[in-house]
């Protein structure tokens, strides 16, 4: 454990005060905490050749040669990170293990003998908490019964009943009386039904799944199931009640009725199976194969809204077909629907299917992928008598205090005591009183004409232009902090004007301004959110090359998409002639970028011997890596986050951008075709930063106009020799040209950018803030990194640092910290 975190974990014993010096079982966070351990260990294997939940190791495989393999593999990993494990707790080589409270095994997934086996002498229960125990402990099972809901139904009922009579403050004997003949057949068929569960099928991912839907006026139903060789398997049963409201005909048709049950299938019940798989949907109720067309109410187009983001087909089944699905639906249910057990955890098993195999998942992931909803307890506050007048509903209070709390908050308060004491004389204070009180006391009494006292409370009476007469209630110190925190952390961490700006809506107190200016500029969210970044120049070095085809740039850019539907073009650049060709590309895929690469510039201009790029995924995938290896060609990227990295590719495209933005409005849309025509006049035209043009420097010719035509043809000599000595000779004084005149407009830049370089000072033991770039898109990301630094070495440009730990970060914010 931390060191700072260990004083947590202390208890007393008649021999003195003992801490954990290691994480142990029994506090609120050490099972999290040790599978993150496991995952961190097992984090490639996992999936892969092993299942790990906190102590458990399943390690699984196919044959008893790779068995052996992978717990060698298992064991090692376990010995490196320094864990044990005790043999007389472990099983090796079995057929069938029970693990989370199943049977698994090669055939599939079934319930715990051990555990169902306690089933069959469950006694009947007496009181609606042993009700629920059991209820508990069946649903840990429905997905094996079929029709679950339907032969749950009595005693769901039952404890709905019971929570009703506790409510109303009735003793528990009456729980006796209201255990009827259906309970008690319900309770005897779960457990006939537990004991008897069917083995289900291992879900595969890499095939299709297919769910049969039915609905009535009794319930849903739905089926997942799986064509696993020659043979079609459940992977689970799933049935629910219909509530009240669906059960009215004048709302819920039969059409909607089976729409309801398909969106509750696929979006809610099965949803951690099917999103990001491809499903078939087998109904009985064939409207439901032209949901694309249907002329569908604002209900149902929500619905639809929510299946849009899944793969699935639907297909129309008659229900003598459709047996399993429709016995689920048509079995009568009462009462409400009963809440799922396993809802939370269906956006985790999404996220898991729509990641590869083979992708090792962020321990984060697990430990914090829920979604958490912090709730705020609230307080109702008094209501008024019904004939308050409207000018009286315009005086707040604070939610979550009622009126007299808040009259004894001002009351206790010392600025608001003393103010009260010449309010309840109705005079002010004397020079000479005035003198011997405080500061914030002084400030107050300049309100004294805007002072107003309703109901106990005290308000500050102001016209505004936009509202009228507002009542600001003036607030005691001790809600200050509470006040701030609602209208500023709760209301989006708004800026300094925003916030005050709310407040005086509502309330006041001296010194507001200034309150909310230290509020936030000292919070955490906004220091590491808003604030400005400094504007750092390094000194620049100049990206240059010697000869033609040293290195060659690539990059894409995007256009308006064309008729033809291509919106991505690949740029292509020699960086010592500056030749460009741009090729479009319907994606901007690897593949398509290996191909254009060596079809359109291996092939008819030579193999560069370096390729740059950015680190775009498709420029550093695997195709490209062998297509630079297979051509021995050298691989180079750009710094992350610095497009000027490929200043050649990038300043190319504004170019390009500009010259298609010349064509005429009709032909813009075709934009595909005119591009050869525009690289081309680019390529012949002589470049700034050499003096000559791409086509000269890379073809040793002068290229030939339309308007040569006009003006007529070089002259050039009969003799091949002759020509062919001349040219050599022209060509290589270009190239020397070229390279010189290159160097020194790149100089000339250099000078230039490096009169703008700034870097702020930053010493030794320093601390300071870091620049935070997560993967991905960080738009709306954190513009700092939450942990302080310390600078503890600096050589010329490179600063390292190491995290400052023990000071919380509250403290650091508005002081010595700066950013990099």
């Amino acid at each position: 454990m931390h060191e700072r975190d260990r004083t947590k974990t202390a208890f007393t014993t008649p021999f003195g005060l003992y801490e954990y010096v290691r994480m142990p079982f029994g506090v609120c966070n050490g099972p999290a905490t040790f599978q993150r351990l496991m995952q961190v260990t097992m984090n490639d294997l996992i999936f892969q050749i092993l299942l790990v939940y906190l102590d458990d190791i399943l390690v699984f495989s196919e044959t008893f040669e790779q068995h052996l393999e992978r717990l060698e593999t298992v064991l090692k990993r376990l010995s490196d990170t320094g864990l044990k494990v005790k043999l007389q707790k472990c099983a090796f080589l079995q057929q069938s293990v029970k693990f989370l409270g199943h049977q698994v095994s090669a055939e599939g997934v079934g319930t715990d003998p051990s555990k169902v086996s306690a089933v069959k002498n469950w006694k009947v229960p007496t009181t609606g908490k042993e009700l629920q125990s059991f209820l508990g402990f069946c649903s840990y099972y429905r997905r094996f019964i079929q029709g679950f809901s339907q032969i749950a139904g009595p005693l769901h009922d039952l404890v709905n009943k019971c929570s009703g009579v506790k409510k109303t403050g009735k003793v528990g004997h009456q729980f006796c009386t209201m255990w009827t003949p259906e309970c008690d057949s319900s309770f005897e068929q779960l457990k006939q039904k537990l004991t008897s569960a069917p083995i289900l099928g291992f879900a595969d991912f890499t095939q299709p799944f297919i769910l049969e839907t039915d609905a009535s006026q009794h319930g849903l139903g739905a089926v997942l199931c799986q064509q696993q060789g020659d043979t079609k398997r459940v992977i689970a049963y799933a049935s629910r009640r219909l509530c009240q409201a669906e059960k009215n005909d004048r709302n819920y048709s039969s059409m909607k009725l089976e729409l309801l049950a398909l969106k509750w299938a696929v979006a809610e019940k099965f949803r951690g199976y099917l999103l990001g798989s491809k499903f078939v949907i087998l109904t009985d109720n064939n409207p439901l194969c032209h949901l694309q067309t249907a002329k569908l109410g604002a209900i149902e187009q929500r619905w639809v809204a929510q299946l849009s983001v899944f793969d699935f087909e639907v297909k129309y089944r008659p229900g003598s077909s459709n047996a399993a699905a429709d016995a689920l639906s048509r079995q009568e249910f009462a009462g409400e629907p009963e809440t799922d057990p396993d809802s939370d955890f269906d956006n985790c098993i999404a996220v898991c299917n729509l990641i590869e195999r083979g992708t090792v998942l962020d321990p984060g992931l697990v430990s914090k992928g829920f979604e958490c909803v912090k709730v705020r307890q609230i307080r109702a506050a008094e209501s008024g008598s019904s004939d308050l007048s409207a000018k009286q509903g315009n005086t707040p209070t604070l939610p979550g205090y009622t009126r007299e709390e808040l009259i004894g908050f001002q009351s206790n308060d010392p600025t608001l005591k003393a103010f009260r004491t010449f309010w309840r004389q109705g005079r002010r204070p004397s020079p000479r009183e005035r003198a011997a009180l405080p500061s914030q006391v002084k400030r107050l009494l300049k309100q004294w004409s805007c002072i107003q006292q309703r109901e106990g409370l005290l308000y500050r009476v102001i016209t505004d232009s936009r509202h009228g007469e507002v009542w600001q209630l003036l607030v005691p110190g001790c809600l200050r902090d509470q006040v701030l925190e609602n209208v500023h952390n709760n209301m989006g961490h708004q800026g300094i004007e925003r916030t005050v700006n709310l407040l005086r809506e509502r309330c006041f107190w001296v010194g507001l301004c200034e309150d909310v200016e230290n509020w936030v500029k000292n919070c955490e969210r906004c220091v590491l959110t808003k604030m400005p970044q400094p504007k750092i120049h390094a000194p620049v070095q100049a990206f240059l090359a010697s000869r033609p085809l040293e290195v060659v740039a690539v990059d894409f850019t995007m256009l308006e998409s064309a008729s033809d539907g291509r919106e991505n073009v690949l740029v292509v650049t020699d960086v010592f002639t500056k030749f460009t060709q741009a090729y479009p590309t319907k994606d901007q895929k690897a593949d398509t970028t290996a191909k254009v690469l060596l079809r359109e510039w291996f092939m008819k201009y030579g193999v560069p011997e370096r390729l740059h790029s950015d680190q775009g995924r498709n420029f550093e995938s695997e195709v490209i890596a062998e297509l630079c290896k297979l051509y021995g060609v050298k691989k180079t990227r750009t710094t992350p986050y610095r497009p000027q990295g490929n200043a050649q590719c990038e300043r190319y495209n504004r170019t390009l951008h500009d010259l298609l933005r010349t064509l005429p409005p009709e032909k813009k849309k075709r934009w595909p075709e005119h591009l050869p025509e525009l690289v081309y006049a680019y390529n012949v035209t002589p470049h700034s930063s050499t003096g000559y043009s791409p086509y000269y420097l890379l073809f040793g010719v002068q290229p030939h106009l339309p308007v040569d035509a006009l003006l007529g043809r070089e002259c050039v000599s009969d003799r091949k020799q002759d020509w062919l000595s001349v040219h050599q000779e022209r060509l290589r004084q270009a190239h020397e040209r070229a390279r010189e005149y290159s160097e020194q407009k790149a100089a000339e830049r250099i000078a230039l950018q490096n009169e703008k370089v700034y870097c702020p000072p930053v010493d030794v033991g320093q601390l300071v803030f870091l620049r935070h770039r997560p993967l991905g898109r960080h738009k709306i990301q954190d513009a700092w990194s939450p942990i302080v630094y310390k600078v503890v070495d600096i050589q010329g440009t490179t600063h390292t640092v190491e995290p400052f730990e023990g000071v919380p970060l509250r403290e650091f914010i508005g002081q010595n910290c700066d950013l990099v």
